[in-house]
């Protein structure tokens, strides 16, 4: 049985939870799931904002079913040299659940301002799309590039971390890489 063998069920938009692995019964049921590990805080949230460390109850937590926007640079990993005299070509791959991604863009000033990727259109619905930029820094230093995405609905990533909750469940804060410019 390795990977899913006799069959994998794949929710495209959904979270990893409601991808079965091992399947070898479909059951509908009228109550939330309450197979092994799926109980408490696991693939759960707390349902109102909590302090981070704040112990919540298990009626207080409320199951993911949705995927917030989200991007990924893939290249270069971080902590990339490069040379003044020449440009970083940054690639990644960016997803909104249920929706589409409507436009990726990347910051070298820590969020100050923003430049537009090129976004691949989706290979189908629910599919990661890829982007990518060319980057030509101004001087020398240390940079940090942030990628952000935003969906269809216009919301975009957030550039610090969201809501605390006890797994670390759906963080989608900008993703940044270290970049050294000599």
């Amino acid at each position: 049985m390795v990977h899913g063998h006799p069959l994998r069920l794949v929710a495209g938009g959904w979270p990893a939870s409601v991808s079965g692995k091992w399947v070898n019964r479909i059951s509908v049921r009228n109550k939330v799931h309450d197979g092994p590990k799926m109980g408490g805080t696991s693939y759960r949230v707390p349902c109102k904002p909590v302090a981070p460390g704040e112990k919540v109850k298990d009626e207080d937590m409320c199951i993911i079913e949705s995927m917030p926007v989200k991007s990924l640079i893939t290249y270069p990993k971080s902590g990339a040299m490069i040379s003044l005299s020449k440009s970083l070509d940054i690639r990644g791959h960016a997803w909104a659940g249920e929706l589409n991604v409507r436009a990726v863009s990347y910051s070298i000033d820590f969020g100050s301002s923003w430049q537009e990727c090129q976004l691949d259109p989706a290979p189908n619905r629910l599919a990661w799309q890829r982007f990518r930029a060319n980057i030509k820094f101004p001087e020398k230093g240390y940079y940090e590039v942030w990628a952000r995405a935003t969906d269809s609905n216009g919301e975009s990533q957030p550039m610090v971390l969201p809501g605390w909750n006890p797994k670390g469940y759906l963080n989608n804060a900008c993703h940044r890489i270290a970049v050294k410019v000599g």
